[in-house]
């Protein structure tokens, strides 16, 4: 379903919100009008919703031959806009709309089963994860029951990445965004039903729905092309799918230009059959033919929408009634919004209780996991769902509302306490606090490392490190990636013995690079201006002297585009000091520390895997002794190789003395970055004496490496 998306896409289908019609099946196909529409129990909706539902689980179960379910989403939205959208124009019509009636119906429908699977995450979290995540969850939870989760995970983006697994309510983003057009869907309609003419209102309404649509649709096409994740989690970009389920529903109220007036024709009840079935079949082809979840929602979107609006607008045909009206697929679509509900947070924790066993999650535990989501659906549906909408006499308009204040409250309160306490630490052994501290500690001097737009929290343009601030230029920069700022705390201890200050040009994803033109800045990325901005700084002035690169080097290929930036900074007279690749263990440390520790159930205090030329990198390592050949001789290229400190000739310590080294796959940790700063404080210190000395030549150069033969 929603993040651009093809690695481990935890889709999460949003469920069409059923009005409360009444069962009574229709009289046929070609006796529906508005009234009835409006009225009637639609079996081939609710058919259509159970195939929604299927393909999101199985996708999400990882089943093969549903690697594109995640379309369930895109089916769902265009089902709810049908029917919300047939309801607010149904009572408008009939002059008893009324914006509290309407919100409090959304909220009956959605909230009770919602809380009942916040409530229950909560409790499996606490027993289940770490602080850090519990706390990542609670907040979750929160903007969850406030139905705002689609801008936090559309700000955490990677809807479809592996990080996905540990987010139980990540599927609740898809409830938000209907949230949203809930309530701005009847101010619309409200609007513009006031000003147009009575005999001409139904025709106008649905061109302007139409005309929301298509803007909407193209905004969608246009952003996602550039940043598919945004357009993933934005009402904006979403809107188009809904409100094409809405568009139907202005049709179907057409007066004699219905779904049935148009098909009273000669052969036109064959045409109607011909595209009910094609739609059909568009919706089961998007679920199964493998759609690419990269640029989605985009072009290919429009196969589950289209698909969706053609059995929407057609209504039920004979030859499939036996199929879609069978008892199991009306219990599933019955049960749809449940089992949407809770199917995401068992399969997030059956993974995790698995990852701490170190079991892989098969076909048996995945067959058992279906059975337990259905089975708590079926319970969610009878004794939540259907007594919230049923037993209005308990459930009153009021009681309903102050039910879900009071939920805010509690949950408003233990968010607060999550937070001053950090997901509070006590509920696991002081040496799994470890692991989360390890995690914890995360990108130094936050406010002034850039995300990947080129934006930071702190208004100047280069934050310093080092030495307090004086009226003078910064005689150093800390340029480069993540990689480059994760090196920030030894490098600024360093600074600080020198009395050097230091620019800090760090930004996430984007390594330091010379650019290979200069073009219209419209045409170039975010990376690009940034590093451009960069070296305007450093070419047009003498100061900083002394340039600190660091990067995520991603193969051999990286090292000479690194050296050809390196050549232009030694000949424009700065010193360079170039930090090595250090190691890339190729999984997440703190997770394989904790799983240890874990299956120990006690303390490990070292975790050590072997030396091995791929964690070392080594065949990077060998291309950068032989690039720097180039430049033997110059003081002014210096490096900085901090392996030694972690590894000796036959092992790497990975968590040393109770503390993780590494923070994640491949940064390192906070809580050990101390031990660099000894090696910093002495690079630093050959940088400046080697800047104080003369300019450098082009091409002259020296560079203290480590051989590849020193390393095994």
């Amino acid at each position: 379903m929603p993040s651009p998306a093809s690695a481990v896409a935890q889709a999460v289908c949003v469920r069409p919100d059923v009005m409360d019609m009444g069962k009574a099946g229709l009289a046929g196909p070609l006796q529906r009008d508005a009234t009835a529409m409006d009225s009637a129990f639609r079996g081939d909706i609710n058919a259509l919703r159970a195939w929604a539902v299927v393909a999101v689980v199985l996708y999400h179960f990882q089943v093969p031959g549903f690697s594109s379910g995640f379309v369930g989403v895109d089916i769902f939205f265009v089902i709810s806009g049908y029917l919300i959208t047939g309801q607010a124009l149904a009572q408008m019509a009939a002059g008893r709309f009324s914006f509290s009636a309407f919100w409090t119906a959304r909220l009956r429908r959605i909230f009770p089963a919602l809380l009942a699977v916040i409530v229950t995450t909560l409790a499996l979290g606490w027993w289940l994860t770490m602080p850090d995540e519990f706390l990542r969850h609670t907040r979750q939870m929160l903007f969850a029951v406030t139905f705002l989760s689609n801008i936090t995970f559309g700000d955490a983006r990677g809807y479809f990445d592996a990080a996905a697994h540990t987010k139980p309510l990540l599927h609740t983003w898809s409830l938000s965004i209907e949230w949203q057009f809930y309530l701005l869907l009847p101010l619309f309609l409200a609007a513009i039903w006031r000003v147009l003419p009575a005999p001409k209102k139904p025709a106008r309404m649905t061109a302007a729905l139409l005309v929301v649509a298509l803007g909407s649709m193209a905004w969608c096409f246009w952003l996602a092309r550039g940043d598919a994740g945004a357009a993933f989690f934005s009402l904006n970009a979403r809107a188009w799918e809904l409100l094409a389920g809405g568009v139907i529903a202005g049709l179907h109220r057409l007066p004699g230009r219905g779904a049935a007036s148009v098909f009273m024709h000669a052969g036109g009840e064959m045409l109607r059959r011909v595209l009910v079935l094609l739609g059909w079949l568009m919706v089961g082809l998007a679920a199964v033919c493998g759609l690419s979840s990269e640029y989605w929602p985009g072009l290919w979107t429009l196969l589950p929408v289209a698909g969706s609006a053609l059995v929407v607008w057609g209504g039920p045909i004979a030859p499939l009634k036996h199929l879609t009206g069978s008892a199991p697929v009306q219990r599933i679509g019955d049960w749809s919004y449940s089992i949407y509900l809770w199917h995401w947070p068992l399969w997030v924790f059956l993974q995790q209780w698995a990852s701490y066993r170190d079991i892989s999650v098969e076909a048996p535990y995945k067959i058992g996991a279906l059975v337990v989501a259905l089975l708590l659906s079926y319970l969610s549906y009878r004794h939540v769902e259907q007594p919230a909408r049923l037993r209005r006499a308990l459930w009153t308009p009021r009681r309903l509302w102050l039910g879900y204040l009071l939920a805010l409250a509690v949950l408003t309160v233990f968010t607060l306490a999550a937070v001053k306490s950090h997901g509070f630490p006590s509920r696991v052994p002081d040496y799994q606090q470890r692991v989360d501290l390890a995690r914890r500690t995360n990108t130094p001097r936050d406010e002034c490392f850039r995300n990947a737009q080129s934006e930071k929290r702190a208004r100047e343009q280069f934050c310093e490190f080092g030495a307090a601030a004086t009226t003078q230029m910064p005689s150093a920069v800390l340029w480069g990636d993540s990689l480059a700022n994760q090196y920030l705390e030894p490098i600024s201890a360093g600074a600080s013995h020198l009395g050097l200050r230091g620019l800090i040009a760090t930004e996430s994803g984007c390594r330091a690079y010379l650019l290979a033109n200069t073009g219209p800045s419209n045409t170039r990325s975010a990376c690009d201006l940034f590093n451009q901005e960069v070296l305007a700084v450093l070419d047009h002035q003498l100061e900083p002297r002394i340039v600190i690169l660091a990067r995520n080097w991603g193969g051999v290929d990286s090292v000479a585009e690194e050296f050809a930036l390196v050549r232009h900074l030694l000949a424009s007279g700065k010193t360079v000091v170039l930090i090595l690749p250090l190691l890339n263990p190729g999984f997440d440390v703190p997770e394989r520390w904790m799983r240890e520790q874990f299956r120990a159930g006690g303390p490990v205090d070292e975790l050590r895997i072997k030396a091995t030329p791929e964690l070392l990198q080594q065949d990077v390592r060998d291309e950068i002794a032989r690039q720097a050949q180039a430049f033997a001789g110059n003081p002014r290229l210096l490096t900085v190789d901090l392996a030694p400190k972690i590894c000796n000739p036959e092992y790497c310590y990975l968590v040393k003395g109770g503390y993780a080294n590494f923070r994640d796959t491949l940064h390192i940790s906070n809580v050990n970055v101390s031990q660099y700063n000894d090696i910093f404080a002495k690079v630093l210190d050959e940088a400046v004496n080697a800047s104080l000395g003369p300019p450098a030549l082009k091409n002259a150069g020296t560079m203290a490496i480590l051989p590849s033969q020193s390393r095994k």
